[in-house]
């Protein structure tokens, strides 16, 4: 009869001949998998939608008849952050057919903005390839007029909640007879926004309890102003906060919390993450 001693040797002999062989020995761990995370959004500067948003620029000259005048763009997107002073009174939005001192009414002036929206979309949005920017992306929030001129502003509505810091938002004014005097765009490129809220408001709204804010009055003097009770913050609506770093802008889904009282002050936070984005000052000192 073999030993058993005699038997484990010979195990051990055909283990070694396919490896090393140990007592201790585990499965090798299967590594995790990687998940895309796609949060925050991110917007980059390219040359690529640089050279789209010049084009661009570049027909709405040319179709108008007018040199070449250096475009002001905003950084990223590439949309009109101001129209330059020598463009000013020189593009007309009325019809061709239309004599050039015909005073326009409020029904044609919103007419006629929005077909020079329609026909010069890529220049508003800055990227004609990654952007088609059409009227069911904004709604007219706000058109007032004077003795002399019509004000027109816009507000991006193809994202699933408004847009904050600023942007999302088309400006133009015109005179009367119909010619463009401002034009600003801080328009983004259309892009899907999945994200929805994760962190617990209850508790995010227990950290302010204890916060002090510091500003200081109007003759310079510093103060300080420390969050006694809970009834002291507000949660607003979720807004997208876009933040711009260096040649990027990322998209977050932010709570707005408005922290105190006569002197306020407004806390975003990453409703995704919980992290802070920015806090701005709602008076002025």
């Amino acid at each position: 009869m073999i030993s058993t001693k005699i038997i484990c040797s010979l195990i051990c002999a055909v283990v070694l001949a396919a490896g090393p062989c140990t007592s201790q020995q585990k499965p090798p761990e299967k590594q995790a998998e990687k998940t895309k995370d796609n949060y925050p959004l991110v917007i980059e500067a390219s040359p690529a939608r640089q050279q789209a948003a010049e084009d661009a620029w570049n027909s709405l000259l040319s179709e108008n008849r007018l040199a070449f005048t250096q475009p002001e763009f905003e950084p990223i997107l590439y949309t009109p952050r101001a129209l330059p002073a020598a463009l000013a009174n020189q593009i007309n939005i009325k019809p061709q057919e239309k004599k050039a001192d015909e005073i326009l009414d409020e029904a044609q002036a919103k007419e006629y903005l929005r077909r020079f929206i329609e026909r010069y979309h890529a220049v508003l949005s800055g990227d004609q390839r990654a952007s088609s920017l059409s009227l069911k992306d904004i709604s007219l929030i706000n058109f007032s007029s004077d003795s002399s001129m019509f004000r027109a502003t816009y507000q991006q509505m193809n994202y699933p909640f408004p847009l904050a810091n600023g942007f999302g938002e088309l400006r133009i004014t015109i005179s009367k007879t119909g010619a463009i005097l401002q034009l600003s765009s801080t328009i983004i490129p259309a892009a899907e926004f999945p994200a929805r809220p994760k962190i617990d408001v209850a508790e995010s709204k227990k950290r302010f309890v204890g916060r002090e804010f510091t500003y200081s009055n109007f003759a310079g003097q510093p103060l300080t102003y420390k969050v006694a009770q809970e009834a002291e913050i507000s949660l607003k609506d979720l807004v997208i906060y876009p933040r711009v770093t260096d040649q990027k802008m990322t998209l977050h889904l932010v709570y707005p919390f408005e922290i105190g009282r006569g002197t306020t002050w407004t806390v975003f936070v990453d409703a995704v993450t919980g992290e802070e984005i920015e806090t701005k000052q709602n008076f002025q000192s």
